[in-house]
This record gives structure tokens, C-alpha cells and sequence, in this order.
């Protein structure tokens, strides 16, 4: 008898764990959703859009390029008080089950932005399906427009936006960055600003990519303004945010011809220190590049000219930072270089004392740079190419 029972609570786990996809959910049942849009409605409700990939692009039917995407996704969208709201009665109109973990793209149009994005993070991140890796876009008008495109190339216009942020050629941000920027010292940040390239006059209707060009300040939740391309690279020295993305300058006694690196490596430390009442900030940068080419008549494989290089780089990122600095600090009085941060991890007391009078303090900081800049490799040839000897400056 007691074997009998032994054997049979043995068992009990073995039927219990036989019970395992009770719950499952087929996926000839699901609506695979890529991106989500959200846009201000009629009388200030919020719109939402979602891209989806059609059921027979799944199975491999269908082509890509040349307008292919437009059989591989559809979009939809519907209107309420929130997202919950809008999403519940996008749900009603679909005879799938909105399925978000293949969701890698959330874009807000910037009225949306203009009102404030806290609550629309708030759902996305209390959600469980969402990525907290997903990306993160403002777009310059109907954050739905960039979901009705058809790319060339990709299948979806969210996997352009994806594979581009991938690629590290300008400024990216995460949904997961995205809830710690909101919380942060600082209550201010950028998110990448897109959009929509203007197609070539052989294309299709709407076969055309959304794409990054600068990025849209933002200050307690609320957009401020914009940044644009030049200016954002900038932000991204400071940052230490520099990705795989070409510098050019000229030399400094204004030469003609200009000189381009790529790819550039950089270190970048924030020194904060306080003196009296004044607040400084030392930005600490060693840089380094390639030559991929070389317009003047200088050769780099002499140490003196290659010097004189060297600091025409270095003036060449000190210009970007500065440009950075000077809007950032006083046309959007908005930190999105996290100094607050630095500020509070150095001087912890001082710093609860003076927090609430942050936006007054960070205009009034002294910024000074620090830079270092060193041209690594001069490519394959040492004088410019195509150029007579008699004419090269050594």
C-alpha cells in the first residue's frame, strides 16, 4: 500500500506538468505587430497605429523590393482617451490577437511630444510584451506616415528604422534608456528625430524610408525643440555616444582641400567641480581616426604636418561640442548631457540643497574642453593622391 502511494505522488508532478500549454495561442491566431505610431487625434485623444506583418509574407509569398513591402505589412488604427483605450478598440476591428513581441519601434509625432510622453511610456513599459529594447523615434509630422511607406529595400519601414539605429550612424535611444532618462538628475533628453525621405522620381507611390536627421530636446516629458544633424554630433561627443560616422575639416591656415576620418574612436570623461559659486564642467576627450581622405596639399607622413593635423582635428570637435553646448544651455536651457548627474554622484549634499534651482545653475555653467585628437593611420598611400610631388606641402 505504501509503495502504491509513493508511486502515485511520483506521479502527480508528471500530470501537472502535462498541463503545461493549456493556454497556448496558435499562431494562425496572432497579428505579429512591428511598430506602433501615436498621434494627436480630434479633441486631444491619442491615435494609434500599428504596422503588421500580413499572414502569407510570413509562409514566403510574396516579393520584396520595388513596393514588395506593401504585401508584406498592413496598417491599422483607432482612436481613444489613452493608448489602452485606442488599443482596445484597435483590437475590436482585428480577428487576431495583437501580439507585441516582435514590436521593435515606438514613434511619437511630436505633437504628441509637444503634450508630454510620460503616460504613453508608462504603458509601454508596464505592458509585458514590449521590448524594453525596442527603439525610440519623435517623427517630424504623423508619427503614422513613416508606417505607411514602402521601402526599396527592407520589407517594413520599422525594420529601416531598425537596421538604421543598428548601424550606429547617428543617435539612438532605447525604450529602456528612454524610462531611466525620465527619471534622471537631469529631466532632460533627446530622442531621435525622423523623417520621411523624398522619393526619387522613378518610385513607386510611398517607396521611400523614413530616416534619423538630428534629434527633438526634450524637458519633463515634453519636447522643447529640435536639433539638427550638424548640431547633434555634438551631443553625441559629449555623450560619448560617437558611432561609425565620418568627420571633415579643413586645415587652420584655411587651405584649400578638406581632410575626412573615419571610423572615430573616442573617450570622453565629464570632470565637474565647483568653485566659490561658480559651477564648472571640464569635458575630457581623446579622439582618434582614419584618413580616408585627403583633399590638401598636405602629407600626413611628415610628423610636422601630421601634427599640424592633429590640432586642426582637435579644433574640428571642440567646434561641434561648442555648437552643442551653446544651444543646449541657453536656446532649450535643457541638459541633455546628464552634467546634473555628474554633479550629484561628486557632491551629494551640495547637491540636494541646490537641485530645485537646476534650471537657473545649468545656463551659468562653465563649460571648458579638454580635447586630444590623433590621426592613427593615413591609409594606403602617404602624399595625396594624383597630386605632382613639386606640389606637396611637407
Amino acid at each position: 500500500m505504501i509503495r502504491r502511494l509513493i508511486r502515485f505522488s511520483l506521479l502527480i508532478p508528471l500530470i501537472v506538468m502535462l498541463t503545461g500549454c493549456w493556454d497556448r495561442i496558435e499562431l494562425n491566431d496572432l497579428s505579429l505587430v512591428t511598430a506602433l505610431a501615436l498621434d494627436v487625434g480630434e479633441n486631444n485623444q491619442i491615435v494609434t497605429t500599428i504596422q503588421f506583418q500580413l499572414p502569407r509574407s510570413l509562409s514566403g509569398v510574396g516579393g520584396t523590393g520595388g513596393g514588395g513591402a506593401s504585401r508584406d505589412t498592413a496598417v491599422r488604427h483607432a482612436q481613444g482617451t489613452n493608448i489602452a483605450d485606442a488599443l482596445s478598440k484597435l483590437q475590436r476591428r482585428l480577428p487576431r490577437k495583437l501580439f507585441w513581441g516582435q514590436c521593435k519601434i515606438f514613434i511619437f509625432s511630436h505633437e504628441v511630444a509637444k503634450k508630454g510622453i510620460q503616460d504613453s511610456v508608462d504603458f509601454l513599459i508596464r505592458h509585458p510584451q514590449p521590448r524594453e529594447r525596442s527603439y525610440v523615434f519623435v517623427s517630424d509630422g504623423r508619427a503614422a506616415d513613416s508606417l505607411e511607406l514602402f521601402p526599396p529595400l527592407e520589407r517594413t519601414s520599422a525594420e529601416v528604422l531598425r537596421e538604421l539605429s543598428d548601424m550606429n550612424l547617428g543617435f539612438k535611444l532605447t525604450l529602456e534608456q528612454l524610462s531611466i532618462k525620465l527619471i534622471s538628475e537631469s529631466k532632460a533628453f533627446a530622442i531621435p528625430y525622423i523623417h520621411i525621405l523624398k522619393k526619387s522620381k522613378s518610385a513607386e507611390p510611398q517607396q521611400t524610408i523614413p530616416y534619423i536627421y538630428g534629434t527633438a530636446i526634450m524637458k519633463d516629458d515634453r519636447m522643447v525643440g529640435a536639433m539638427s544633424e550638424k548640431v547633434m554630433r555634438g551631443m553625441m561627443w559629449i555623450t560619448n555616444e560617437v558611432g561609425e560616422y565620418t568627420v571633415t575639416f579643413g586645415m587652420k591656415d584655411d587651405s584649400e582641400g578638406l581632410i575626412s576620418l573615419k571610423p572615430i574612436r573616442a573617450r570622453i570623461k565629464l570632470v565637474p567641480s565647483i568653485r566659490g559659486d561658480q559651477w564648472i564642467m571640464k569635458i575630457k576627450a581623446h579622439v582618434e581616426g582614419d584618413m580616408v581622405q585627403n583633399e590638401t596639399a598636405y602629407n600626413p607622413a611628415d610628423p610636422t604636418v601630421l601634427s599640424k593635423m592633429d590640432k586642426a582635428f582637435e579644433e574640428a570637435v571642440r567646434r561641434r561640442i561648442e555648437l552643442c553646448l551653446n544651444q543646449a544651455q541657453h536656446k532649450f536651457n535643457a541638459d541633455i548631457f546628464d552634467f546634473a548627474g555628474a554633479y550629484h554622484r561628486k557632491y551629494p549634499k551640495l547637491w540636494e540643497r541646490e537641485k530645485k534651482n537646476w534650471d537657473q545653475r545649468f545656463p551659468q555653467v562653465e563649460v571648458k574642453t579638454e580635447i586630444m585628437a590623433h590621426i592613427t593611420r593615413s591609409g594606403l598611400i602617404q602624399a595625396p593622391g594624383g597630386m605632382p610631388k613639386e606640389e606637396v606641402i611637407e
